[in-house]
């Protein structure tokens, strides 16, 4: 029943959202919601917030400091890598030492830090002048699969995404298009080229394009190696998310939900179908490293985005859309004619999720941090950060409303929102099965996520076989689940 209650939320969620598709929206959020919307704030007590350390952080900071501005409440800001931010603040959580006021929460980490954060409907209740009304007027516009990522696995919202991380195909557009490679990839696979819709498609066109120095590209003679896929295989949190993509899209799990007659989760089972997937996923990647580029063993999304940009790499099969404004900008500067364009990822299952302000129930000011993560989520800032730093959006209304904006450009938008066609489709399609998520369900993830690091890692670089792989997830799964998590885990 929960998952056609699912089924029929995504239609409606497109059906509402995306009115830049020929679609009419019947409801609209309040996009008059902004700095000058929150209300006088009370109590002034200074906070002090965690945001992840690069350009997204740095964009942020101008509108911590217009907030703070606003409503005079002081504002105080400490940046940290993503590798290292789980365990440090988990530290202070479990420590209730009221180090934050508010801390930088991985949608994954939702379940396992909800008893320590407030869960951002009661702070409305209780600083919203309209209550809860006046926050869930909000969420109509908002990718409706970033909600259920940060809520808890019985469907308690804890907080709103402000910076979203779905994963796209990267594509060197102007090499998709020449006719020559066009005409030349037909010829040896038989179809014609375009945004691969299938692992196995990623791996001819991985082939196809990978060419040594001397050889053609695009009728070109090329002055450096070029290879096909750029990859993110190196021991950082993000090889686990491709093989999320891999895995979800062959309709796998990290380990599948068990449910009872109700619908109501009662525990984990690692599936023969779930481990059949993942050996296929797991192989399919370490076969895919051939057409990469050297240190792609050790590269994470900075390294594999450094080659894209440089020309280096022709597709990105799963990357952050956070990249998005970087690779527009440095691929057209390094590369004459270089042009990137953005393609759901085979499947349309990558790894999605996104980052949200926990307000921590030992804030000292849980009102002035209740206003700032509603701004961070609002409609004037979500519109404004992209623009302004490549700021990845959370809100469908946000991408249909810039496309049509006659002061954005289309050069602009492509720049800033040039991957937004691809994440309405892909959250819309995506959305009846985050439900099922490991990620999203288990009060383990942060622990499971860390572990799946360092198999996946090694996987890829060939420390174990793939099959040995599957077996060693399987075993920290259940271990790990069995400690930490509160649901029993088993595996078939």
């Amino acid at each position: 029943m929960k998952k056609k209650v699912l089924v029929v939320f995504a239609a409606l969620i497109l059906t509402l959202c995306l009115s830049s598709y020929g679609l009419v929206a019947a409801f609209a959020a309040d996009k008059g919601f902004g700095i000058d919307s929150i209300p006088e704030i009370e109590n002034k007590t200074p906070i002090h917030v965690m945001i992840e350390a690069g350009g997204a952080g740095d964009t942020m900071v101008a509108f911590i400091q217009k907030f703070a501005a606003k409503t005079g409440v002081p504002v105080t800001f400490e940046m940290i890598v993503m590798s290292s931010a789980y365990a440090k603040q988990l530290n202070e959580l479990q420590s209730y030492t009221g180090a934050y006021d508010m801390v930088m929460v991985e949608t994954s980490w939702t379940n396992e830090w909800k008893d320590y954060l407030i869960d951002i409907g009661s702070a409305a209740e209780q600083y919203d002048p309209q209550g809860r009304a006046g926050l869930e007027a909000d969420l109509v516009n908002y990718d409706p699969g970033l909600l259920r990522c940060a809520s808890t696995s019985d469907g308690v919202l804890m907080g709103l995404t402000y910076y979203s991380y779905p994963l796209f195909q990267f594509i060197r557009k102007d090499v998709f298009e020449n006719e020559i490679e066009k005409e030349n990839f037909k010829a040896k696979y038989h179809y014609d080229l375009a945004p691969a819709k299938t692992w196995d498609q990623i791996h001819d066109q991985g082939e196809f394009f990978t060419r040594k120095r001397g050889e053609l590209l695009k009728g070109e003679v090329l002055e450096h190696d070029v290879y096909g896929l750029g990859m993110m295989a190196g021991q950082f949190p993000h090889v686990q998310d491709e093989m999320a993509a891999r895995i979800w899209s062959l309709g796998g799990h990290f380990a599948s939900p068990v449910r009872d007659a109700s619908g109501k989760l009662t525990g984990f089972n690692f599936t023969k179908k779930d481990q059949e997937i993942m050996l296929k996923a797991a192989t399919d990647y370490v076969q895919d490293m051939q057409y990469c580029p050297p240190g792609t063993e050790n590269d994470y999304w900075e390294g594999a985005g450094n080659q894209f940009a440089a020309g280096n790499t022709i597709i990105m099969p799963n990357q952050y859309n956070g990249l998005w404004s970087w690779m527009v900008r440095d691929l057209a500067a390094n590369v004459p004619g270089g042009e990137v364009m953005a393609a759901e990822t085979p499947g349309m299952r990558p790894y999605t999720g996104g980052f949200f302000f926990g307000i921590v129930k030992e804030s000292k000011n849980i009102e002035a941090s209740y206003w700032l993560s509603r701004y961070f989520a609002s409609y004037e800032a979500q519109m404004e950060m992209p623009l302004a730093g490549g700021h990845p959006v959370t809100r469908f209304d946000v991408i249909r409303d810039a496309r049509q904006d006659p002061n954005i450009s289309p050069e602009k938008f492509h720049e800033a929102l040039g991957y937004g066609d691809a994440q309405i489709v892909t959250a819309t399609f995506q959305l009846a099965d985050i439900d099922d998520y490991l990620h999203f369900n288990s009060d383990a993830a942060g622990k499971l996520y860390d572990e799946m690091t360092n198999i996946f890692h090694e996987n890829a670089v060939g420390v174990r076989s793939p099959e040995e792989t599957v077996k060693l997830w399987g075993a920290k799964f259940v271990e790990t689940q069995n400690t930490y998590g509160s649901l029993p885990a088993t595996m078939e």
